[in-house]
This record gives structure tokens, C-alpha cells and sequence, in this order.
């Protein structure tokens, strides 16, 4: 075989491993920049929570909680990689709010009033989510794509008690924590714009600082504060999004 023949041959070769290359990467429902998604999430959590008294005590006080969320709007933004996989920032939880309860005794005839017991309370809340999404389905025109997520999701929670009488003391709890999560995606392309995603968020671990603050002047100032560390493997966390999105 001359050179020219031999070159001819490698170049037909050449040619035919890009062609498909390009047929197993190319997905023409994935050929978009940007997109914007609105999601509902649904989750399920259970809080625990342990406080020692002091490094001294035998004893200490465990702290159990559950919440449910059906109907909790999110929305994220996402962005195409160079090899056809997805990056994804999510606002999952933006709060701040405030409520406030009081006990009162009234005299219907004097119109006294005293008031027994009554807080007010602030809520902040705010939590972010980083996802990298790899896709697995990237062959021409398949319009549902299987796909991966391996997500960060950092969050913050600040509740600021303040009494209405005197007899108790204003306090505050903060978290500061993070979770990893895995999400299995299943993606279906609707038309040239619109597309569907249906993902269950599995969390592998969360860890978080917890400080309480409770500003009782009969006690001593390092009594009034008590913090602690918490890190959980597969804690009990469920929960599960739909979302649609929309090509930018």
C-alpha cells in the first residue's frame, strides 16, 4: 500500500471515529445554553438534638422533631457544560418572618388588661443548592435523558426569641450547615423549549453547627451560651422535586 493510500485510509478512519463521536455526544434537546426551572419540592425531615449542661454531667437533654412539607416552590438556574452535563444553583428556602403570641387576663369591666406570657419570634432561614448533573442518555433526539446529580446544599437558620414580660430572657438559636446530596434525574424534552424534571434528592450526610444563646442574667455568661457540632450519615431526610423548565 503506497503512502498516499495509506493516508487516504487513516484519514477515512479518522473521519468515521469523530462522526461517531458526534452521534454518541450530539442530543439536539440538549443543544441549549441556559435554562430557568421552577420546582416543587416535597420533603420529609426529622431533627435530633443533644445538650450537655456542662463537660461535667452524666445527663443530657435530647430534643426530637419532625416536618413535612408538601407544597414549597423553588427555583434554579441552569447551565450547559462544554461535554453536554448540566451545572445547576438552586434557591431552595428564602424566609423571614415573624410572629407573635401573648396570654392575657381581661377585666371586662375596667377594660384591664395584663398580659401573662408572650413572645415574639423571628424566623431566618436561607438555603442554597450547588448541582453537578451528568447525563447519560446523549445519543441524537432521545428525548428523555436519564441523569445524576451530585449536589452541595449549604443553609443557614436563625430564630431570635424576644419575651413579652419580664420574668423570661430573650434567646437565639443559629445553624450553620451543609449537605451532600445524590439525585437520581429522569429529564423528558417537551418541545424545543419546554422540558419536565422529575429527580428524588438523596442525602448522604449533613453537618451542622448549633449555638444556643439564652440571655439570663442569673446565670453565668459562658452558662448562657451552649453550642455544638452534629454530623449524621444518611440522615432521615426524603424528599422529591418536579420541576419545568425553560430554555433560554
Amino acid at each position: 500500500m503506497t503512502i498516499n493510500k495509506k493516508m487516504k485510509a487513516y484519514s477515512l478512519l479518522l473521519t468515521i471515529l469523530i462522526l461517531t463521536k458526534s452521534g454518541w455526544t450530539q442530543n439536539s434537546n440538549l443543544n441549549f445554553k441556559y435554562a430557568l426551572k421552577v420546582y416543587n419540592l416535597t420533603s420529609f425531615e426529622e431533627h435530633n438534638k443533644s445538650i450537655s449542661p456542662n463537660d461535667t454531667s452524666s445527663y443530657r437533654s435530647q430534643y426530637a422533631s419532625t416536618s413535612l412539607q408538601i407544597l414549597h416552590p423553588t427555583i434554579a438556574f441552569q447551565l450547559r457544560t462544554s461535554n453536554n452535563n448540566f451545572q445547576e444553583i438552586e434557591l431552595t428556602t428564602l424566609r423571614l418572618e415573624r410572629n407573635v403570641s401573648k396570654t392575657e387576663i381581661l377585666n371586662d369591666t375596667t377594660n384591664y388588661a395584663r398580659t401573662l406570657n408572650g413572645s415574639k419570634l423571628t424566623t431566618t432561614t436561607i438555603s442554597i443548592r450547588y448541582e453537578y448533573i451528568l447525563n447519560f442518555n446523549k445519543s441524537k433526539d432521545a428525548k428523555l435523558v436519564p441523569s445524576l446529580g451530585f449536589g452541595i446544599n449549604p443553609y443557614y437558620r436563625h430564630n431570635n426569641y424576644s419575651p413579652l414580660i419580664s420574668s423570661s430572657f430573650p434567646a437565639s438559636e443559629k445553624h450553620f450547615g451543609i449537605r451532600g446530596f445524590l439525585s437520581p434525574r429522569l429529564t423528558y424534552y417537551l418541545t424545543s423549549k419546554l422540558f419536565i424534571d422529575i429527580n428524588i434528592p438523596i442525602c448522604f450526610f449533613d453537618a451542622n453547627f448549633h449555638i444556643e444563646n439564652e440571655k439570663n442574667p442569673t446565670i453565668s455568661i459562658p452558662e448562657q451560651k451552649n453550642s455544638s457540632f452534629n454530623y449524621t450519615q444518611f440522615p432521615k431526610i426524603f424528599s422529591g422535586r418536579i420541576g419545568v423548565g425553560l430554555k433560554l
